[in-house]
């Protein structure tokens, strides 16, 4: 029997990478749980994820407790999933919702799908980054004068580069006029396991939150929970959503993955997330100014900044190379690199030796980049060839998301050749999964030349196609469908 082409590729780059730093949290670290063995239906004794009532329903509660949130619900086909019904159940269609710029695609897509009206806010940008960081208390309170009709609003925090906003003051503010909030925890199901950690969402007081507990904890990819707390949400008509969107065969290894992984961050999160915020703040404390490579720590007062999330700031050399050396040289897997960064994600499998790998890596590389200088072709980076391209304003529409997304009225043609036209799909550079086109935003050419440098760069650009197409409304019929 010939070998799985899946598993030759993985093992492949499993031998080439000792240290993960990338998604899941386990780190390749499942200890002895064997898939297959618990892979069942719903035979008796073994309950149904969506009428509850048996050992999930015990479960459930358990994981509830633990984060003590009102009510937990596993997902087994992942936050997206989660954050679809969140909004489809808050909300009815017409209804108007708050929506920062740099949320993930999921929320767009529900805004679509229940043709929901989204009031866009931006978030504070790091220029120097390239990324939104926090969403202010005086952008709330503007969208709320602006729009007093809307019902509610939805959140990212931490966002994918571990900055937050202040989720506890936001939530009253909203609550106070009546109003509810969602918050995506897709990147914080491990806030709750480490009291140096940014507060989590159902502690500042959110509606619902929904968590990846993949990403950090250990669960398998495309497990994750969902929250709820209060009566401002129709919890039911939420869970509704849940039944009709997830699949009708649920998967029990993910459901006890999500389980274990949780059990465990409640043993040993603590201690694991000490490890780990007290290097990331040794090596912000002993790090030179002018370091190539400088690790980022974006302490908000009051909101704090996810130290599991060790990004680097690399000005002195292209993202991507770093990324490329740490894996070939150092046998170290980060999880994304930009034109002036690199990500590397902790979680609970991450060890003191991988932490002590990556701190000697990128010591290695900052020592090469200062005394001999290269680049990807072996002269000195020049630092303004790293320039962000910036997609503040990108997000949107000149008609009805919904009537952008379902219109027939499309051509597919080059990216060139889209100057002035309006996006017919979503494009989303991917990590992390942030549209920066949405259908029906018109797109100008400081777009088309990011995308295009992102892409030179080998980042991946969902809604890009071969030859570098994309779908365009024809605005004539587009028009007359609105």
């Amino acid at each position: 029997m010939k070998k799985s082409i899946l598993k030759k590729q993985l093992d492949g780059l499993n031998n080439q990478n000792n240290s993960r730093f990338h998604m899941p949290g386990h780190k390749g670290h499942g200890g002895d749980f064997n898939i297959f063995t618990y892979d069942i239906t719903e035979i008796p004794g073994a309950d149904n994820l969506h009428d509850a009532h048996g050992v999930i329903a015990e479960v459930q509660e358990k994981l509830a407790a633990i984060y003590g949130s009102d009510e937990a619900a596993i997902l087994v086909n992942g936050t997206t999933t989660g954050i679809h019904s969140a909004i489809l159940g808050a909300c009815c269609p017409g209804e108007i919702l708050i929506i920062p710029t740099n949320c993930h695609r999921a929320v767009f897509g529900a805004l679509a799908l229940e043709r929901i009206e989204g009031v866009f806010i931006t978030p504070e940008f790091d220029k120097a980054m390239g990324f939104a960081k926090a969403v202010t208390m005086d952008s709330v309170k503007e969208a709320i004068i602006r729009y007093p009709d809307s019902v509610g609003m939805v959140l990212t925090n931490p966002t994918y580069y571990g900055t937050t906003s202040d989720v506890k003051a936001i939530g009253e503010f909203l609550h106070h006029r009546g109003k509810f909030l969602i918050v995506d925890e897709a990147h914080g199901a491990h806030l709750h396991f480490n009291d140096d950690l940014p507060l989590d969402a159902i502690k500042a007081g959110a509606d619902i939150s929904i968590q990846s507990t993949h990403k950090i904890l250990g669960s398998l990819t495309q497990s994750s929970l969902i929250h709820f707390q209060g009566s401002r949400i129709n919890r039911q008509r939420v869970k509704s959503f849940l039944a009709l969107l997830q699949s009708s065969s649920p998967s029990y290894p993910l459901m006890i993955s999500v389980e274990e992984a949780v059990d465990t961050a409640y043993e040993k999160g603590q201690a694991v997330f000490k490890l780990i915020i007290d290097a990331h703040r040794d090596f912000c404390e002993k790090q030179t100014l002018d370091a190539p490579i400088r690790l980022y720590a974006d302490d908000n007062p009051g909101t704090g900044y996810d130290r599991s999330k060790w990004l680097f700031h690399t000005p002195g050399i292209a993202g991507d190379r770093v990324e490329e050396m740490l894996s070939k040289t150092h046998g170290i897997q980060c999880e994304m690199s930009g034109n002036n960064h690199v990500l590397a994600m902790t979680g609970m499998g991450t060890t003191a030796a991988d932490i002590n790998a990556l701190i000697l890596g990128i010591a290695d590389l900052n020592k090469k980049i200062t005394q001999d200088g290269f680049s990807a072709k072996g002269s000195v980076q020049n630092s303004d060839q790293t320039e962000n391209i910036l997609f503040e304003d990108t997000i949107k529409t000149e008609m009805s998301l919904w009537q952008g997304l379902y219109s027939d009225e499309k051509e597919s043609l080059p990216l060139a050749e889209a100057g002035g036209r309006l996006a017919g799909d979503f494009i989303i550079p991917y990590p992390p999964g942030i549209p920066v086109l949405l259908p029906g935003s018109r797109i100008n050419q400081n777009v088309i030349d990011g995308l295009n440098h992102l892409m030179d760069n080998g980042v991946a650009v969902v809604g890009i196609h071969k030859n570098r197409e994309l779908l365009l409304l024809k605005e004539t019929g587009a028009k007359n469908e609105a």
